[in-house]
């Protein structure tokens, strides 16, 4: 059932997490998460803390010149919000890395990513694979 109540939710840390991997900041990467915040991805399944998951992000950053969210499409519902996106990369060796992407993000009281549920085909990643 949906509620009437107002969402008092501030999302203003998705759009500085986004930022943060588009500069390839992982300092503020983390600092956009919660402690105990968790990432799971559909074609592992695992979840990831947040060191594990600012290695991975690192791992692309190191991979890469530049980094562009685009094609952004935001809904939020209550404490949740849903990211439809495609996360393109320009790697040193010259090619073009292009995922498109579904997240489920959950913000907790204090305004930090509680938990990240991200959705995309994993054969984008075997362009990664080649370069790494």
């Amino acid at each position: 059932m949906l509620s009437n109540e107002p969402n008092t939710t501030d999302f203003s840390v998705v759009s500085t997490l986004l930022a943060a991997i588009e500069k390839g900041d992982m300092d503020e990467v983390r600092r956009c998460f919660a402690p105990t915040a968790l990432t799971w991805h559909n074609f592992d399944e695992i979840e990831q803390d947040v060191p594990a998951m600012a290695a991975m992000l690192g791992h692309l950053c190191a991979l890469s010149t530049s980094r562009s969210y685009e094609d952004r499409r935001i809904t939020t519902v209550g404490s949740q919000a849903f990211l439809q996106h495609t996360l393109t990369a320009v790697l040193h060796s010259g090619g073009r890395f292009r995922m498109p992407a579904m997240m489920r993000v959950e913000i907790d009281s204090d305004g930090l990513v509680a938990r990240i549920e991200e959705y995309f085909d994993s054969r984008v990643l075997d362009s990664l694979a080649k370069v790494s």
